[in-house]
């Protein structure tokens, strides 16, 4: 069961001028563009602080993390997440943000990490080497219900031996999507000492999504001035 969290809230302002160059100004001024739809509602338009995002992704969540979008000066609010994010590819610095609106009431699909607990026995006494294969699931659940993330013991693993998506510990309330022979780690020996296993490719996983309702895009402006 998902544990309680503090809800991080995200200050924002309706963006008024859009396109490229009322972006680029925003930027200049420390903030970035971003959207906000969902719930087969109009998308709108604001400004946001990347700082705030970036509290966002760092916390134990991260991108799904459920916070409130506070809207003029405090007299909106609602709750939201992160869809997409957008980044320089030289230096990293956050440039268009998608957020989402969704029903708390209905299962969405999302990316959640997988976390191995334990040292292998083919690792501790084998000379074997622990091969992380596929680090995170798609899962189906409530907002609320989303999970930090999913544990597997790799403790009792030999060389050659591995863990799959049935091994996971998932709550009841939470549905694992990826199909249950996904390997998600194996120990095999080092090339130098053994010929490596063959490990089969991990799934690529969806992008997040509500449950039964088709997914929506940002407005015309927005996917021109995302790269």
């Amino acid at each position: 069961m998902a544990e309680k969290r503090q809800t991080i809230v995200v200050e924002v302002d309706r963006r008024l001028p859009q396109g490229t160059n009322a972006s680029r100004r925003l930027r200049a001024a420390g903030r970035v563009p971003a959207n906000v739809y969902g719930l087969g509602l109009p998308p709108f338009a604001v400004a946001i602080d990347p700082r705030k995002i970036e509290e966002v992704l760092h916390s134990p969540t991260g991108r799904n993390t459920i916070f409130a979008l506070s809207l003029e000066e405090g007299q909106q609010s609602r709750s939201v997440m992160l869809r997409e994010i957008q980044r320089h590819p030289v230096t990293e610095r956050l440039l268009h943000v998608d957020l989402l609106r969704f029903d708390p009431t209905k299962r969405i699909h999302v990316k959640v990490p997988v976390r191995l607990i334990g040292t292998p026995v083919g690792v501790r006494l084998e000379s074997g080497i622990l091969d992380f294969v596929h680090r995170e699931v798609q899962v189906e659940c409530l907002p609320a219900s989303i999970p930090e993330h999913l544990d597997v013991d790799v403790t009792e693993l030999h060389v050659n031996q591995n863990v799959a998506v049935r091994d996971l510990h998932a709550p009841d309330d939470i549905r694992v999507l990826d199909a249950q022979d996904t390997i998600l780690a194996v120990v095999t020996y080092a090339k130098e000492e053994a010929p490596a296993a063959e490990v089969a490719a991990p799934a690529t996983p969806t992008e997040p999504e509500i449950v039964g309702k088709d997914k929506e895009s940002p407005s015309g402006e927005e996917k021109g001035e995302k790269k």
